[in-house]
């Protein structure tokens, strides 16, 4: 394991810094975004009242990790509540400046926003953190093998992703992004014999793990490249958008994230007028064996559908029609 396996994470390293447009001295292989991202929240050197600005439709994993340094370390979150859809630029970036404070320390910015599917203006908006002087964390979960864009287009501090959602690399896999300059200052989550050195392999001290779940993810990205990152994009937010123009020729259904490709791409929601949207979710698994999400998360309340690249137009005629009978029904 360690002397012949191991030796197989400098070549997939190579491989992943060349899919994010990245130096390979600035990615870590982990098992997940929850665990990249952790590594930045705990790592970080942040005093008492320090400030980090995030916004309340953040992944739970990622606010439970900030709310427990506020209950331990004193720091202070800054909340902000989007009303999304949202496809202006402008509207998010005023939310984040409009909570920062002259203690503000941390921007944590989400890529794709889960429960929906809104994209925020990433790029944009670590640039306005780094003019303030200001960390700016991403959490690109969502995006990665999704969107088609490179890390360097975005430039932020801090970035994690789970390659097994949109790379589709096998559970357990993610990705840790740390600019090159940030590496020494960071606390590794497991430490090593070296906590305070600038070797970004210092956030890979995971102890025994699956090398043949690492290992395949090469193979993931090798299928990647063979589709082409824009041509993913493309026919992700063709597949959304085939399905969200069909189902809302019902009045009673009601679409919740923008059409507009800049906003968002593969996933998107959809509610039904009189109805909860568990309900949708059980009756669309039940009666047509169709697998879709209800979300009731802070002001979302909405059913989620995440077709991937494999997924066919006769599948989601499928839906439609799945969809159509039951708002006809109510």
């Amino acid at each position: 394991m360690w002397h012949i396996l191991d030796r197989g994470r400098e070549p997939l390293r190579k491989k992943l810094a060349d899919l994010a447009g990245s130096s390979n001295e600035e990615i870590a292989i982990n098992r997940n975004t929850t665990e990249a991202l952790a590594t930045v929240t705990w790592g970080l050197s942040l005093n008492k009242g320090d400030e980090i600005v995030m916004t309340k439709q953040d992944y739970p994993h990622m606010i439970q990790a900030w709310k427990q340094k506020e209950m331990r370390d004193g720091i202070k979150i800054k909340w902000i509540n989007l009303n999304l859809p949202i496809d202006n630029d402008e509207v998010v970036i005023s939310e984040f400046i409009n909570a920062t404070t002259s203690k503000t320390k941390v921007w944590h910015i989400t890529h794709m926003i889960n429960w929906t599917g809104q994209i925020l203006p990433v790029a944009k908006l670590c640039a306005e953190a780094r003019k303030r002087n200001i960390i700016s964390i991403v959490d690109g979960a969502h995006t990665f093998a999704h969107l088609d864009f490179s890390i360097p287009d975005i430039n932020p501090d801090y970035f994690g992703t789970s390659l097994h959602k949109w790379l589709c690399a096998p559970f357990g896999s993610g990705m840790l992004y740390v600019k090159k300059e940030n590496i020494a200052g960071l606390w590794p989550l497991f430490p090593n014999d070296k906590p305070t050195d600038g070797n970004i392999r210092k956030f890979e001290s995971l102890g025994t793990r699956s090398f043949a779940t690492e290992q395949a993810i090469a193979q993931s990205v090798d299928f990647h490249h063979a589709i082409g990152s824009r041509r993913k994009q493309e026919r992700l937010q063709y597949l959304k958008k085939y399905w969200c123009e069909a189902v809302s020729s019902n009045p009673r259904v009601k679409i919740h994230v923008s059409l507009k490709p800049e906003y968002s791409c593969a996933l998107g929601t959809f509610s039904i007028e009189g109805m909860k949207t568990t309900d949708i979710s059980s009756k669309l698994f039940s009666d047509y064996q169709i697998h879709t999400v209800g979300i009731n998360w802070e002001n979302i309340s909405a059913v989620r559908v995440t077709p991937h690249i494999y997924t066919t137009t006769e599948d989601l005629d499928r839906f439609i029609d799945a969809v159509l009978k039951i708002a006809k029904a109510g």
